[in-house]
């Protein structure tokens, strides 16, 4: 399958009911697509890396930590040990979980995002979250935990929190 073929498959297959948008333009920029979740008003950035057949996604918990979602979608039938650096850290040993047969999947909570080394079956891929404007999720957060506030400026914040 060619790279345009997956990319197309993973953006239209793995849109995973959000209606995702491009930061920039995709094929130009970083690729960086954002969206906001329709139950909590939640933002989520995720840019898709088709030749791995992987999406990285990031979003914030409710104190304000990033958390980071690695989804690699191939058939599985047990979990898979894999390493990951994030940020400037020691490389460790993580588990990605099978899920429902389909995909690999690792989440963690880090106090900030800046970049990933991921390597999984001899293949390393590198993540710069610098073009992702991860400043952006805190500060709609922030909004989001404090609108009046923000109504006191004067603005109306677009969108309540809502999550547990």
């Amino acid at each position: 399958m060619s790279a345009l073929g997956s990319l197309y498959g993973l953006l239209i297959y793995k849109d995973a009911g959000y209606d995702w948008q491009w930061l920039g333009f995709p094929l130009l920029d970083s690729g960086v697509q954002i969206a906001r979740t329709k139950d909590t008003h939640q933002l989520l950035l995720r840019k898709l890396y088709p030749l791995h057949s992987m999406e990285v996604s990031a979003y914030t918990t409710m104190d304000n930590n990033m958390v980071l979602q690695l989804t690699i979608f191939t058939a599985c039938d047990e979990d898979v040990e894999a390493q990951l650096a994030v940020n400037s850290d020691i490389e460790k040993t993580i588990t990605l979980t099978c899920t429902d047969s389909k995909e690999l999947r690792y989440l963690s909570s880090e106090h900030t995002l800046e970049q990933v080394n991921l390597e999984l079956n001899g293949r390393s891929t590198k993540i710069d979250f610098t073009p992702w404007n991860i400043a952006e999720l805190k500060k709609d957060q922030f909004k989001q935990l404090h609108p009046t506030y923000f109504e006191r400026l004067g603005e109306s914040p677009e969108f309540q929190w809502s999550r547990d």
